[in-house]
């Protein structure tokens, strides 16, 4: 009797051993296709951008003060709104203010509140000067850079072109292209007189001066970004 119950406990042990590795193999296996299909979907997305045909393509570079009037249309675009709101609401509590040392011209509270307001207001519209001046200086050394802006029918790419002393270096290490797909990002396009500026979710911009590109080229911008983008496409109107 005992001689029966542990050879059925050995066969009972057997079978959940061979159970656990079965499952460690099958989890296994799952893994591997899960990577190789991985691995396929990330070759076919490669192989599509290659053979994808570019609506066009232009090599371009930015100069500083472009860089400047760029930033200056998107804090347009996305700053002064905000900081109008703090203006005017700061505006009218100082107004109110002003008015009880006129009344009571010896209430010093009055007088702290007053400049309090005021100096909110100042600082908001100094920093967004001073964000300003600060990145142009940080992008100042950019200046000679050379990039190349191609467009494709659900997206664009932008590539940084490095210079021979930089493959050169030992450390040298290529920058990676930026594909931005109009579908997968929030993104807006505002064109004046002198440039396309492209913001993606309001932190990054790119410039693209029109005097690096022709009549035909512009046309094809402007006429993809306004169907593509609807009302994230603004032509600013210079004054």
């Amino acid at each position: 009797m005992d001689i029966n119950e542990n050879k059925n406990e050995e066969t009972q042990d057997m079978i959940e051993n061979e159970d656990g590795v079965s499952e460690e193999n099958t989890a296994d296996t799952e893994k591997e296709e899960l990577s190789e299909k991985a691995d396929e979907v990330q070759e076919n997305e490669q192989v599509t951008e290659e053979e994808k045909e570019p609506v066009l393509s232009f090599e371009y570079d930015v100069r500083n003060d472009e860089e400047e009037k760029a930033f200056i249309a998107f804090q347009k675009k996305f700053v002064y709104a905000h900081n109008w709101k703090v203006t005017a609401a700061f505006g009218v509590v100082a107004i109110l203010f002003i008015i009880s040392i006129i009344k009571n011209p010896g209430g010093y509270l009055n007088w702290v509140l007053a400049f309090i307001c005021l100096a909110v207001i100042f600082i908001t519209w100094y920093n967004t000067r001073r964000i300003r001046k600060y990145l142009m200086q940080a992008l100042k050394p950019l200046e000679d850079d050379k990039y190349v802006f191609t467009l494709y029918d659900d997206s664009f790419k932008i590539e940084t072109l490095p210079t021979e002393e930089e493959m050169q270096e030992e450390d040298y290490v290529p920058v990676e292209p930026r594909t931005v797909k109009f579908e997968d990002i929030t993104l807006n396009v505002l064109e004046n007189d002198e440039m396309f500026i492209i913001i993606l979710k309001k932190e990054t911009i790119y410039v693209l001066s029109k005097r690096v590109m022709n009549k035909e080229q512009e046309d094809v911008l402007r006429n993809t970004f306004s169907q593509l983008l609807g009302e994230d496409f603004e032509v600013l109107k210079e004054k």
